[in-house]
């Protein structure tokens, strides 16, 4: 790449990230800051601190200072404190390039006051649990300059929208009980509905350890390995680096938990790659945010909102991860059909393979984290012990793939792990504790043995920034879930949670398919500008209890199943939002990778995402695709599922076909069009309508071949 494309690239790529260069005390500071958010999460709230201390407790040696144990609330005040200085710090005040210079004195005062505000909760709080409902002058300052100083920091880090709609959303709150400061602050403060409810006690308990997980497998090489494995695997076949960009991205998408980061993650690979094999820079940087958005959809780690799902619902995360699974296959596999067939529309060659398949095959063993976390949480392993022990694997493995490092180094990593764990196992330590022991040992062993030797220096210097990284990348989520917290107190305040879906109902007289496409709208006009956490936090409490009134009351669904198919349905809109015009965050980093006029990019994202749209209608009236919905399984509900399965694949495929106008060659506008009518009536997944379908597909692409038997070969 020449310099003035890369010097363009840079650009790009900060319109979309937008922060500054931290040096001096203020790196130090912003050091300090992210490495205490993630010892503190490690100690006290993934409980290291306990286990530890049952471990030498076995030995008889008691340490009464590790048995200490934070309330929830003490937690997600130190980790906001943490947060508000990093955000201050890393974020100016103004999106101009005067403004990334330097630090300004200010943004110190306002690191300081936020953190001081936060600790504050942390420092009383034994003494909040006395005093319960009374509420000192003090209470009042200090909550008062939380809550503003949250909602500029998450204008700096997120943008305008999230901290307008939470402002009004206050304001009426404050209208709501007279403007009496107390009972306000009370509530939204020093209680936990506000500031410190669900939303960031979810972020706090179970994503940071995914978001922890996550940063270490991009950095120890894990996400470079599976972006290059899939595209020496997929590459040198019709469309091969599109359909790498796929796969690369489902499995990425399942540890980065965002669209963006996706993007830009795997996009740098896979996007320039599929300009070289002829895709128009538009389709380009549009394929890769359609895949990457789908990642958050993806199981076994979904997006962080699927984490605050679990929570509302009171079901084990496990639930979502099933529920999950069909409609995310649906998803990619639309997202397949349009490459697919766009490919063989632009007659577009194979490339020769970038590197030989063996290669990658010999260190397949770097993927096993994936499934075994999936393998924890499906037995049941809390979400947050699935992650740290899973992450001793991944350093394993990225040990064991260091080239660079002399077998006696790596066998010595392995052996004082595999001998530190055996013997807790052996003297009988509960497993939680042996798996959140296991992470942090591996963690430790890493730094530890990369300063005693000089050629594993690489790997403990990756291991200490992608402890900086977690912090660094969970700004956005904690604050995000912070905000949408303050949102859901107002909501619980004011009792518009329940009054409001009341009025939808009312509103389109319980028609339970106008309330979907009204949920539907209000997500995605929502996601344009707020972040799929607080998109989905909001939704859920405003548009989910409507469809879950009008779904159990007009039309008998239990409401187990509609609440859970009324959440994945918000959920999945929530996210679309990432790819769908005007705003698109996705695909404007996919466009700025690929340097593509925008509007072209976004419309072409949106629809290869038409599985994303289409799905959720699917799945919230043929709720058994969740597969936890059903009660009690036997050979024809295994069948309907399959049938239910079979039938929205083709009527996406059908969609797909009509949409890009090709099916072994070009089509005529006429037959475009029965097949688009096919298609639509196909969600249905009326039994008729599927064989038509099926039928007339069939014998489309019979006639194309006979008419041109050579159509269709690239």
């Amino acid at each position: 790449m020449s310099k003035d494309g890369l010097k363009d690239k840079e650009i790009n790529e900060s319109k979309i990230v937008r922060e500054r260069e931290v040096y001096g005390i203020a790196k130090y500071v912003f050091v300090v800051a992210a490495i205490a958010i993630a010892v503190y999460e490690i100690c006290f709230l993934l409980g290291f601190n306990y286990a530890l201390y049952s471990v030498l407790a076995k030995y008889g040696i008691v340490i009464e200072a590790l048995s200490v144990v934070f309330d929830t609330q003490q937690g997600q005040a130190f980790v906001l404190a943490m947060i508000l200085i990093m955000a201050f710090l890393l974020y100016p005040v103004r999106r101009k390039p005067s403004y990334f210079r330097k630090i300004p004195v200010y943004d110190g005062v306002l690191a300081s006051l936020g953190a001081v505000s936060t600790l504050y909760i942390f420092y009383i709080f034994p003494e909040l649990i006395i005093r319960a409902g009374i509420v000192k002058p003090l209470d009042v300052v200090f909550g008062i300059i939380c809550i503003i100083l949250v909602l500029e920091a998450t204008r700096r880090v997120i943008g305008p929208a999230l901290t307008i709609i939470a402002t009004a959303f206050l304001l009426y709150g404050l209208l709501f009980v007279k403007f009496d400061l107390k009972a306000f602050i009370d509530h939204m403060y020093l209680a936990k509905e506000g500031l410190f409810s669900i939303p960031l006690f979810v972020m706090v308990t179970y994503v940071f350890a995914f978001v922890f997980f996550g940063s270490f497998l991009l950095r120890i090489g894990v996400g470079r390995y599976i972006t290059e494995f899939m595209i020496s695997a997929f590459g040198s076949r019709s469309g091969g680096p599109a359909k790498s960009a796929v796969v690369a991205s489902a499995l990425m998408g399942t540890v980065s938990g965002s669209s963006v980061a996706n993007v830009l993650t795997t996009g740098t690979f896979t996007i320039p790659l599929m300009r070289r094999s002829g895709y128009p820079p538009e389709i380009a940087g549009a394929i890769e945010p359609t895949a990457s958005t789908g990642g958050q959809i993806m199981p076994p780690i979904m997006g962080a909102a699927a984490f605050i799902m679990a929570e509302f619902l009171g079901r084990p995360y496990r639930d979502i991860m099933i529920a999950g699974v069909i409609p995310a296959l649906i998803y990619y596999s639309g997202v397949y059909a349009f490459i697919d067939l766009e490919t063989k529309r632009l007659g577009l060659k194979p490339i020769p393979r970038v590197a030989p398949l063996k290669q990658f095959l010999k260190k397949i063993y770097m993927l096993v984290p994936i499934p075994l976390i999936a393998y924890e949480l499906l037995i049941g392993i809390p979400p947050q012990y699935a992650a740290i022990s899973s992450l001793s694997v991944a350093l394993l493995a990225a040990w064991i793939a260091q080239e660079d490092i002399k077998p006696t180094i790596k066998f010595a990593f392995i052996s004082v792990f595999s001998a530190l764990m055996l013997g807790m196992y052996f003297t009988g330590i509960m497993l939680e504790q042996i798996l959140v022991l296991s992470g942090v040992i591996a963690i430790l062993l890493s730094v530890l043995i990369g300063l005693l030797a000089k050629e594993a220096r690489l790997m403990s210097r990756a291991t200490i920034e992608a402890v900086i990284d977690a912090s660094r990348i969970s700004i956005s989520v904690m604050l995000a879930a912070t905000v949408a917290g303050m949102i859901q107190g107002v909501l619980t305040l004011t009792g518009l949670i329940t009054s409001f879906g009341y009025m939808l109902v009312d509103l389109v007289a319980g028609n339970l398919l106008a309330l979907l496409v009204i949920a539907m709208t209000f997500s995605l006009i929502l996601g344009m500008g707020v972040p799929t956490t607080a998109n989905y936090v909001i939704t859920s409490l405003v548009c989910a209890p409507a469809v879950v009134l009008a779904a159990t009351q007009w039309y008998g669904i239990d409401i187990k199943v509609a609440m859970l198919a009324a959440h994945m349905f918000v959920f999945y809109f929530g996210i679309l939002a990432d790819v769908t015009p005007p705003v698109a965050l996705a695909a404007y980093a996919g466009s700025a990778l690929a340097r593509s006029e925008f509007w072209r990019t976004a419309i072409n994202a949106a629809k290869y995402a038409l599985a994303g749209y289409v799905g959720p209608y699917i799945f919230f009236t043929h709720p058994e695709m969740l597969l936890v919905t059903v009660s009690e399984w036997n050979i024809e509900i295994m069948l309907y599922v399959i049938y239910c399965f079979a039938a929205s694949l083709l009527a996406i495929y059908l969609l797909a076909v009509s949409i890009t106008g090709w099916l072994s060659g070009p089509l005529p506008k006429y037959v475009r069009v029965i097949l688009g009518v096919l298609g639509i009536c196909g969600v249905s997944l009326n039994y008729i309508v599927a064989i038509v379908g099926f039928t007339a597909l069939i014998t489309i692409y019979i006639m194309r071949r006979i008419a041109s038997p050579s159509s269709g070969k690239t």
